[in-house]
Formats: C-alpha cells, structure tokens, sequence
C-alpha cells in the first residue's frame, strides 16, 4: 500500500482528552514509517469497513478514527477499544505515540 498521509484522532475516554496528528509518512524517521505501513498492512486496512463495532460496549472507552490517503484515494476507519484486536492495538500505540510526539513540538 503506497501511504501518503496519515490522520489520527483519538477522543473519548475518561478525561475526555483529544490527541490528534496529520501527518505525512516521509515526515517520520524510517523505523516508524516501516512499521506504520507494515502494520497497516497486516490488519489488511484498505479491506476494513469504515466501522468496526466491538463485541461489548465499554463506557468512557477511547474512539480512534484513522483516515490513510494514497494514490488510490483515501480511506477511514473508526472504531473503539472494544473492537481492536491484537495487530489493531498495536497501530494504535504506534499512531497515538507519534500523535503525542507531535503535538509536543507545537
């Protein structure tokens, strides 16, 4: 999957506290723009319906919304805690570390 630009979002949860990033995959240092797109890859993202509902509604569980843009258009995600699996849970540590990297350097 040829990845131009990421857009992560993460709202809800207990405090309530927003943490987003906009960024571009070239903007990030070559370990992490690796293993952003191999993730990517292996929850087969392009292929994921634009919702993912967990099994058991959680309260104050975080919602993330992933929007990847490509050659080939763009896609978003949404979803909750309740709804990551294993490989998903890993994409989102990744996005939510470098979203809090960011936002620090603003």
């Amino acid at each position: 999957m040829e990845i131009e630009r990421i857009k992560f979002e993460r709202t809800g949860g207990f405090a309530g506290i927003r943490i987003a990033a906009d960024f571009e995959l070239d903007d990030l240092p070559e370990e992490q723009s690796r293993a952003l797109a191999e993730l990517l890859e292996d929850v087969k993202f392009r292929s994921l319906p634009e919702r993912l509902t967990g099994k058991t509604p959680m309260p104050d569980q975080f919602t993330y919304t992933i929007t990847v843009e490509s050659g080939k258009g763009k896609h978003t995600v949404t979803l909750g805690d309740s709804s990551a699996d294993e490989k998903m849970q890993e994409l989102l540590q990744l996005l939510n570390r470098i979203a809090r990297s960011r936002m620090k350097k603003q």
